[in-house]
């Protein structure tokens, strides 16, 4: 309704492959991510983003997002870039993530981002108005992973 609003998912998975030296196609591993709709927290619109006009939780309750780890073309700023695909609500989206990555000794630290078009994963296509639901939403992270 014109406001923003901030969310954030309590319940996922990372399992993370990465090589500080990439391979002869460039990459330095890969990513695959399971995140479990049902544990978003929306402020007030959490019970309405788990309807089936949304997210459909019930249906669809987990997506994913699977990608290679590679390094940017030069001049982006980022020290990496995921670049894969976003499966929500059973609809599946090519995506890239430039993220930065920090590594000291067995931990390391990754933040990036990417924003997204809601319709594009079918979720909200009855809200057509841009200003009642916006089309973009940005998802962020920010990852401390040790080496196991």
């Amino acid at each position: 309704m014109g406001s923003e609003v901030t969310g954030r998912f309590a319940d996922w998975t990372a399992q993370i492959s990465y090589a500080q030296t990439p391979d002869a196609e460039g990459r330095h591993g890969d990513v695959t991510v399971t995140v479990s709709i049902p544990s978003l927290t929306l402020g007030s619109v959490t019970d309405q983003a788990m309807g089936p006009d949304f997210f459909d939780a019930e249906a669809h309750p987990r997506a994913t997002f699977t990608a290679d780890i590679l390094s940017p073309e030069q001049g982006t700023g980022q020290s990496h870039v995921a670049r894969g695909t976003l499966t929500i609500k059973g609809q599946s989206v090519p995506v890239e993530m430039p993220f930065t990555l920090d590594i000291d000794g067995d931990s390391a630290r990754a933040q990036g981002g990417l924003s997204v078009d809601r319709r594009k994963f079918d979720i909200g296509l009855d809200t057509k108005d841009e200003g009642t639901l916006g089309f973009t939403v940005d998802i962020s992270f920010d990852l401390t992973a040790r080496r196991g």
